[in-house]
């Protein structure tokens, strides 16, 4: 951790001597930090913050030395101490967002970005893209869009900052915006692989252009070592648009080029996910949620958490939602998961773990309750609800209902072979390991069903199902099923949500904004001769 460039120790006699002491603090702090010895480092770093308790750059150092220690709540008291102090630099604004962003901290995170406006001349390019990047991670995409806008104007000619004011404005729906931000990003880099993947995202508006943006990533894809994260983004990229093309042979092999490269990068084992759906369902007992929650308030809003595979339909099923009067859309917040890492001094590699479940038997889960409550309820805006819609919380049910007795849960869901090969085809990044196999990709879906299966049957009617087929058939039936989950009244603006305004930070950002689709043939139908690990590990048996 850089110390700061001054100290406040002022202009005695003593002041040379306090200085001298506190860069030999603070030169011993980093090395035992470059030494990976992190009680040592979290030792001097409380000493130096002690002595200077406005200096946010020793809370800095103090919370990453805890957190690497292992210890969460501490790790996330130091946070907040940098946080109240504001950091005297942008290398330490910058840390103090992404410790921000790594707690899920996202009130004090966009504070933060508010307060570095009146800085923002003292910032690097690259700086603007680093924080807006972090922000956008939160989902504060207005607020990444306004940064992106100053390294915009500093620097036209700024790839990375041109690329991710594309995707920003692909998720607050301004789809010209994005072409012509992602374009400007190529033309800058023409090797700029993630560009070119999140182009693919956003459909050619002819088949000409289709086919000169094939051209154009297989002239490109040629340059880059084979099975590299370049090859990996262009080869994603090329599926989407051969797909498109009805290209279907030469779109398998890119996508099975791209999936392999991906899969051999990762260290995954499916029998530890197998072992932790087992325990999941062991300890989310009808006895463990019978225990005591939160009391809830009368006048707070409540959350909705809708969960289910990713791709499943939860986006959609959000957006509509969110047409109506008394629903906020909370998009894919990590609250709970934050919140219950904090009450078992514990982080998972995801939002839960086998350590988690040992830990939480000791949890107070009225105090979880609450301590989510107040960290959270500000996503409804006001409303009488709002969504919770990381799908992964479908591991976390058990616990959401103990800790959350007033909140309810919506399951989305899909046929296995349409949800599964949608996952197949998308490019998630290390999130979720399992994707990129066939057979692995089977048994998590095998696994994820089980669990449904069991959290249906010891949450009784505060679970509800949706299918998506039923939802973009019949919307309006299947609304009012979802409101009145909820105890509301129906809404003609559920129906619409091609509607202006919000924002969308998943797979579906461009689909969701051309309204409900109607039903057709699967897009896995053309690969099915390719399929058949997956269908196999399915129980399906293909035509």
């Amino acid at each position: 951790m850089t110390p700061p460039a001054s100290t406040d120790e002022g202009t005695s006699a003593s002041a040379p001597v306090a200085a001298h002491a506190a860069t030999d603090a603070w030169r011993q702090a980093n090395a035992f930090a470059a030494a990976a010895d992190w009680p040592a480092a979290a030792d001097c770093y409380a000493g130096i913050a002690a002595a200077a308790p406005g200096d946010a750059a020793a809370w800095i150092g103090l919370a990453k030395a805890r957190g690497r220690n292992g210890e969460y709540r501490a790790m996330h008291a130091a946070a907040m101490r940098a946080a109240a102090a504001g950091p005297r630099t942008w290398p330490h604004a910058l840390a103090l967002a992404r410790l921000l962003r790594d707690l899920h901290e996202t009130r004090a995170l966009d504070a933060l970005a508010a307060d570095l406006v009146p800085r923002a001349h003292e910032a690097a390019t690259d700086d603007m893209v680093a924080l807006a990047d972090l922000l956008g991670g939160e989902d504060l995409h207005r607020t990444a869009l306004d940064w992106l806008d100053r390294a915009n104007a500093r620097d036209p000619a700024h790839a990375p900052a041109a690329y991710l004011r594309g995707s920003t404005r692909l998720f607050l729906g301004d789809m010209a915006g994005a072409r012509d931000d992602l374009e400007r990003a190529m033309a800058r880099a023409p090797h700029f692989a993630h560009a070119h993947r999140r182009l693919s995202q956003l459909r050619a508006t002819d088949r000409g252009g289709a086919r000169a943006r094939v051209d154009r990533l297989l002239a490109e894809r040629a340059q880059v070592a084979t099975g590299s994260e370049h090859d990996i983004h262009f080869s994603h990229a090329l599926f989407d648009e051969l797909h498109d093309l009805g290209e279907y042979a030469d779109a398998w092999q890119a996508l099975a080029r791209g999936a392999a490269a991906k899969r051999a990068s990762l260290r995954y084992d499916a029998a530890d996910d197998a072992h932790l759906f087992e325990a999941i369902r062991a300890h989310g007992s009808r006895d463990f949620l019978a225990g005591p929650g939160h009391p809830g308030d009368a006048d707070a809003p409540r959350p909705l958490f809708i969960v289910g595979m990713f791709r499943s339909g939860t986006t959609l099923l959000e957006r509509m939602l969110g047409g109506h009067s008394a629903i906020a859309e909370g998009g894919e917040s990590m609250g709970f998961a934050a919140a219950l890492r904090h009450a078992v001094d514990h982080r998972a590699r995801g939002v839960v773990d086998l350590e988690t479940l040992r830990r939480s038997d000791d949890v107070d889960w009225p105090a979880l309750g609450a301590a989510f409550m107040a960290g959270n309820a500000w996503r409804a805006q006001g409303r009488t609800w709002w969504t919770e819609k990381l799908p992964t919380n479908a591991l976390l049910l058990g616990m959401v209902a103990r800790a959350l007795p007033d909140a309810r849960f919506v399951h989305a869901w899909r046929p296995p072979m349409d949800v599964c090969f949608s996952n197949l085809r998308m490019l998630y990044g290390g999130f979720a390991p399992w994707s990129y196999d066939q057979r692995e990709l089977a048994t998590w879906h095998q696994g994820h069903t089980a669990l449904m299966a069991h959290w249906r049957a010891v949450l009784g009617d505060r679970l509800l199902d949706v299918a998506h087929a039923d939802l973009v058939r019949a919307p309006e039936h299947e609304l009012r099923r979802v409101l009145a989950h909820c105890g509301l009244a129906f809404e003609p603006g559920v129906l619409q949500p091609q509607r202006d305004g919000g924002a969308v930070a998943t797979a579906s950002a461009a689909q969701v904004r051309d309204g409900i689709r109607t039903p057709r043939e699967p897009d896995w139908s053309p690969y099915r001769a390719h399929l058949g690990p997956l269908a196999a590990g399915l129980g399906i048996t293909l035509d």
